[in-house]
């Protein structure tokens, strides 16, 4: 599925079950529900986000930006992740007070309660599932904050399913471990994409291979000098490549087209700059 279609239906899902959440905790009066519709307000801008970045994204270079604009999906993937953050604080500190508190299971609106998280916990993960199966196709940063967001939501309704069936006390047990495993994964989605942001440098083993491919170029003699790092999701790579010195120009020059296009049509490589060194 391709990734606008993901974003809108993430948005359009968002938007359907927050209205439904917030009419069966009026309903059934559940904080638990009440508050999961909360969580999904959140989402429609969050997706929104994502939904512009993925537009954003796509857009030719031009005068203001010489690079393109791949900046823009990890930045929308970083600000998921700030909002996981958010959502696993109120849900940790929600859990702990409520062990405080007495509360009833609900009995009025229960059934439309239920059927709604119901429905939520299985969208979401039907959701979360498309967003991870495209993520190993494209290990697009704003999928992959989509897919931990999406499965965050599928959690924070079973624990407000766990809620409206038991009471304060199982709600809060689960409601804690759930509000701890979010933040967990919202930092660590929030460290990887600022990564992407701050122009981090690829592992050792892509270096390694983007070495090779430059080595295994017909007239190169060796590589002195290899820097890369992320403009967005892609790589930006400088290389240096030995050359014979004897070489006529246009040899040399060739040598470097050559290398360029093996290395632009590496996954993940955007662009690539040679520097011929004559030996």
């Amino acid at each position: 599925m391709q990734k606008h279609h993901l974003t809108t239906s993430g948005l359009l899902s968002s938007v359907i079950l927050c209205a439904l959440k917030l009419w069966a905790g009026i309903l059934s009066g559940s904080i638990a529900v009440i508050s999961d519709a909360l969580n999904s307000l959140l989402d429609v801008f969050s997706y929104t986000a994502l939904h512009l970045s993925v537009i954003v994204q796509e857009r030719a270079p031009d005068a203001d930006h010489h690079f393109g604009h791949r900046r823009a999906e990890p930045l929308a993937g970083f600000l998921i992740a700030i909002l996981a953050a958010i959502l696993g604080s109120m849900i940790i500190k929600d859990a702990f007070l409520s062990l405080f508190t007495v509360q009833k299971a609900v009995h009025q609106g229960e059934w439309q309660a239920l059927f709604v998280l119901t429905v939520s916990i299985l969208v979401k993960g039907i959701l979360a599932f498309l967003y991870r199966q495209n993520w190993k196709q494209t290990q697009s940063p704003a999928v992959l904050a989509s897919f931990v967001d999406s499965r965050n939501d599928a959690l924070t309704s079973l624990v407000a399913f766990i809620g409206v069936v038991f009471g304060n006390l199982w709600d809060s047990v689960a409601g804690l471990c759930i509000g701890l495993w979010i933040l967990y994964s919202g930092g660590k989605v929030g460290l990887e994409n600022l990564g992407y942001l701050m122009g981090k440098a690829p592992p050792a083993e892509i270096l390694a291979l983007i070495r090779k491919e430059a080595l295994a170029v017909p007239g190169v003699t060796g590589v002195n000098d290899l820097r890369a790092h992320f403009v967005g999701d892609l790589l930006h790579i400088e290389i240096h490549i030995e050359i014979d010195e004897r070489r006529t120009l246009k040899e040399a020059h060739d040598i470097g087209v050559t290398v360029r296009q093996r290395l632009e049509a590496l996954p993940h490589v955007d662009k690539a700059f040679i520097h011929i060194d004559p030996i």
